[in-house]
């Protein structure tokens, strides 16, 4: 086990998967968070701090993980090597809030997420690493958000290995490229929305998750509905549903969810059942779900097959077709 002393700040499910990376490869590890989840199901296998405490830890990193406190330069003075931040969009091209939403807005074809070094100005520090991805025809920012979370929680147990090689490296960001976007010019994005909902490419933009309405509504007291289902079309079948190998998918979901669905042959529920349809299925959860369909059948969910995974149907013949449930 690695030495070095790590802090995690943050929330989701993101932060709980750093963590479990974390525990497998370091001896301490210090984590702040209001995620009651994540302390209970760590409260014997990580110590819980609060900000204050940061000083005395002298931690070697510290990792920000969809943290949506600004951390001081005076607290991460306490760090002794780097203070690292996730950013759910590709610097320095999208810094600032809500990456996805001006991605599908501007008719991005592709995005990107990194991490990247925690400096005074915001999301302008070097960048650890990153990776971009494809934006289909038909993302909203919600899926935009899911692609980047998987992304990111793969490129963190990257940077694991590489703190254990003692082989990180930054590049500096062409900051003459950035282009921020903050509160100012969100509110007015959303303007254009809440007086033209018709319009589709806007309607995508703000397709988001739960988490990020709130955020919203705690920006500028303006309450929107949680969008229209995301649920796509089946296409050809891929002939006659194997009950044993669905029931098998359905057990994952079932237990990850905490949900109890049944399938009856005659049933339609297997479209209906996809992300943000069932109150239990958002985001943050779809991203357990993918990380334990990973783990249970022995696949790599990616840029390139994640828009197989959006509802039950569509995972099932995706593993039916790879042949992974036996």
């Amino acid at each position: 086990m690695n030495k070095n002393k790590l802090v995690l700040v943050g929330t989701s499910i993101m932060l709980e998967k750093c963590i479990e990376i974390s525990i497998k490869n370091f001896e301490k590890i210090f984590v702040i968070t209001q995620d009651k989840k994540i302390k209970k199901k760590f409260k014997n296998k990580v110590k819980f701090i609060n900000l204050n405490n940061i000083k005395r830890i002298n931690s070697d990193y510290l990792f920000s993980v969809l943290n949506e406190k600004i951390l001081s330069l005076k607290q991460l003075d306490y760090v002794k090597k780097s203070s690292i931040n996730f950013h759910d969009g590709p610097l320095p091209k999208y810094a600032g809030l809500f990456s996805s939403s001006w991605a599908i807005y501007n008719n991005e074809k592709k995005h990107g997420v990194c991490w990247h070094k925690i400096e005074k100005s915001i999301d302008a520090g070097d960048i650890l690493t990153e990776m971009k991805f494809k934006i289909n025809k038909n993302d909203t920012a919600y899926n935009v958000d899911t692609k980047g979370m998987m992304i990111g929680i793969k490129l963190f147990k990257k940077i694991v290995q590489n703190i254990k090689k003692n082989t990180l490296k930054f590049k500096k960001q062409n900051l003459k490229k950035r282009t921020y976007f903050g509160k100012s010019k969100l509110k007015n994005l959303l303007k254009r929305y809440i007086k033209d909902k018709n319009n589709k490419t806007l309607s995508n933009a703000f397709a988001v998750s739960p988490q990020k309405l709130k955020i919203l509504n705690n920006f500028f007291k303006i309450k929107i509905k949680n969008f229209t289902n995301d649920l796509r079309s089946v296409g050809k079948k891929n002939g006659e549903l194997n009950i044993l190998r669905l029931n098998k998918l359905i057990k994952v979901l079932n237990k990850t969810l905490k949900i109890n669905f049944i399938y009856s042959k005659n049933s339609k529920e297997l479209n209906k059942l996809s992300l943000n349809s069932h109150p239990k299925w958002d985001s943050l959860a779809h991203v357990k779900l993918l990380s334990n369909i990973e783990r249970k059948f022995k696949i790599s969910i990616n840029e390139n097959n994640i828009e197989h995974f959006s509802n039950l149907k569509l995972m099932f013949n995706y593993l039916n077709k790879k042949k992974k449930l036996k």
